[in-house]
């Protein structure tokens, strides 16, 4: 079964504060497209340094939702990129769809 993405970690940040849990959910949802943009135009390039600074700005992401084992995978992406490989694609591909259908399925708040 895959690895799900999680509010858990927001929550215990947000420690009880509705107000700032909504606020860091906005400022993901505003950032992680953009951040996943950026990360697909530099695959396209096969700039594999400009990748894995992308992966390394995601990890932050990865770890909010409580991914350990897409945590862990994007580490070793990242490493992997720094030396021009690129075997894990597929499986950060999936973290990153993962997240993005997670925060789709979020109701977002009303501002």
């Amino acid at each position: 079964m895959p690895e799900l993405p999680t509010l858990h970690i927001i929550k215990d940040i947000a420690g009880g504060d509705l107000e700032f849990e909504n606020k860091l959910l906005q400022i993901i949802r505003k950032e992680l497209p953009l951040e996943i943009i950026m990360y697909n135009e530099n695959c396209l390039e096969k700039d594999y340094l400009k990748v894995a600074a992308n992966v390394h700005k995601l990890i932050h992401k990865i770890n909010i939702f409580g991914l350990k084992k897409g945590y862990d995978t994007a580490v070793l992406f990242e490493n992997d990129l720094r030396k021009q490989k690129c075997e894990l694609k597929f499986e950060f591909d999936e973290i990153l769809e993962s997240m993005t259908v997670f925060l789709k399925s979020i109701e977002a708040p009303e501002e």
